[in-house]
């Protein structure tokens, strides 16, 4: 099964592509609600890996380079068509970062890329991503999907998406054709500020750091991922729609 989830039409008059990768362990499905709300002209799409919502029967990747050929080579063609905007929180920003420098290597370069609530690569060489402890894990869960029936369910699809992560190649060369944006949230006490300063250089494009009022959990709201996305998509249109 495919990797990529539209939310919204691919009209020709589309001004860019926006591929939302959202955090470990939850699926791209409640994109639905950003797509009721986003102004036209905007081509959204949602990343859904393996082992989660219409794909809970699939079998889970098993290593980050298998993620990132299949989402990248889904990516060329609407690359091609119009200006492709990579949005990624949490670990789904460094599988967004890493499906970036492959559509570098292959001529195909996305205009821009936004991190949000995400540390920066240098953070991953020391994360015990091979078997994190359940305790830590079911702590990054949403509280009220903690305090649920879900809550054994969350956790593996959690894990499976953390053990992409294991043994994990910091690049040694900034993205060259793709912008790169980083966002934090005020009110995040899972990732800070700080941990996402060394972004800056992941790409010689830096485009700088947002800070904005929200928690950890918050950045995949339709509130959130629009006013992230807004700046990074071209079009007058858009941002009249967003900024009113």
């Amino acid at each position: 099964m495919t990797y990529l989830r539209s939310f919204t039409a691919a009209g020709e008059s589309a001004a860019a592509t926006v591929v939302v990768f959202p955090q470990a362990g939850a699926g791209c499905l409640r994109l639905r609600a950003t797509a009721a709300v986003l102004p036209r002209g905007t081509h959204l799409l949602g990343v859904q890996l393996p082992g989660r919502e219409d794909r809970v029967a699939d079998p889970v990747a098993t290593s980050l380079a298998e993620v990132v050929d299949r989402v990248s080579g889904e990516l060329r063609e609407p690359a091609r068509r119009r200006p492709l905007v990579l949005l990624g929180v949490s670990l789904g920003a460094l599988i967004a970062y890493e499906v970036a420098r492959r559509l570098e290597s292959t001529g195909t370069a996305a205009r821009s890329l936004v991190v949000a609530a995400a540390r920066s690569p240098e953070h991953w060489r020391t994360f015990p991503a091979a078997n994190p402890p359940r305790a830590h894990l079911t702590a990054l869960l949403h509280p009220s999907v903690r305090e649920s029936g879900l809550a054994g369910y969350a956790v593996a699809s959690l894990r499976s998406d953390l053990r992409l992560m294991a043994d994990y190649q910091v690049p040694s060369a900034p993205l060259t054709g793709t912008s790169l944006r980083s966002v934090s949230g005020r009110r995040d006490t899972v990732v800070t500020t700080a941990q996402m300063a060394r972004w800056r250089e992941s790409a010689a494009d830096y485009r700088g750091h947002q800070v904005i009022e929200a928690d950890h959990h918050e950045f995949m709201d339709p509130d959130a991922l629009i006013g992230m996305i807004s700046d990074a998509v071209p079009g007058a249109a858009f941002h009249q729609a967003v900024r009113g």
